[in-house]
């Protein structure tokens, strides 16, 4: 698919040729601000006075609400057996006595709430939102990102966001933006632990997204389970739940050899470096540790260390640098 625009708002230019899209896969829109994210959704949803490219529901990232109780515009423009699902949807999210209150009365976050339940309960094949979850208050987004990722289960859908955490819980392939243009397409571990140019690493950062089940909790920590190696991050995922361990690749220490040195980290994994590369003013080393991760050090750092291609090495993380969300 290729989709070219120009907003007349403010005259940016889409232009992606190209682009690949998968019936039923969750995927993510991902770039900074201005980069044409809204520009290409509105696209694809045919608001831009062009014909519409999908048959979509879409969610803009300000949604607007007509005068009556919230439960009227719940249910407006679905039929019957819509508008009861659309309850099921907005009751999951937190709402229910907020059903009886006027529209006007909403707080920005339970309105964001309302119109995500509406559109979730169209019958459209596709489903496109906007920073769906961008009104909500930083505590409640990890909760409710992870009940609209279980909303959207083999559903197509193309979700908008510049937000790296929901990114890892909503997405299973993503996309990253600038300037108008898809620069890399791929899995949300690969587009993040390994962005193709400088480029797309300012814009995403670099970060090791890891997937796998929950493990069981020990008081406030929770264990990431990846085949034969386990990560302790801070969350409270379900135990035997998929779920995905988050922290940046400058929280990464790298040891030579299997010592780990005199550190409070809580995570040790031995392994292997498979590749080093350049990043801006930083050296980018991907190693095997039983999961591919990647770690940020300096060109001083790597000469002292002395490591390559093939060196061993442990690596070390505090659990407070990992954060574990449920997907």
């Amino acid at each position: 698919m290729s989709v070219t625009a120009r907003y007349p708002a403010d005259g940016s230019i889409l232009d992606v040729s190209e682009f690949h899209l998968e019936e039923g896969e969750r995927l993510i829109v991902f770039g900074p601000n201005g980069s044409g994210k809204t520009t290409f959704l509105r696209a694809l949803a045919g608001m831009l006075g062009e014909e519409r490219q999908l048959d979509a529901a879409y969610l803009p990232q300000h949604p607007y609400l007509f005068r009556g109780s919230a439960g009227w515009n719940l249910g407006l423009g679905l039929t019957d057996e819509q508008a009861a699902l659309a309850g099921q949807f907005a009751r999951r999210f937190g709402l229910s006595v907020q059903l009886e209150r006027q529209a006007s009365q909403l707080s920005g976050g339970e309105r964001q709430r309302l119109c995500l339940a509406r559109t979730l309960a169209s019958n459209h094949p596709w489903v496109l939102l906007d920073e769906p979850l961008s009104a909500l208050d930083v505590s409640d987004r990890a909760a409710l990102a992870a009940q609209l990722a279980h909303a959207l289960s083999g559903r197509s859908a193309i979700i908008v966001t510049h937000d790296r955490e929901e990114a890892a819980i909503l997405g299973e392939r993503m996309a990253v933006m600038v300037g108008g243009r898809i620069l890399q397409e791929g899995s949300v571990t690969e587009v993040f632990s390994l962005p193709a140019s400088e480029e797309i690493a300012r814009a995403v950062g670099t970060a090791n997204v890891i997937s796998g089940f929950a493990g069981t909790a020990d008081e406030s920590l929770a264990r990431v389970v990846v085949g034969d190696s386990v990560i302790t991050g801070m969350g409270t995922p379900p135990p035997g739940e998929p779920c995905r361990a988050l922290f940046g690749a400058e929280a990464v220490t790298l040891y030579r050899g299997r010592e780990a040195g005199s550190g409070s980290a809580v995570n040790h994994w031995t392994g292997r470096v498979v590749a080093i590369r350049e990043s801006g003013r930083l050296i980018h080393i991907s190693v095997d540790v039983g999961f591919l991760l990647v770690a940020l050090l300096t060109p001083g750092s790597l000469e002292a260390l002395g490591l390559g291609a093939g060196s061993e090495v442990t690596a070390a993380v505090k659990a407070t640098a990992v954060r574990v969300v449920a997907t």
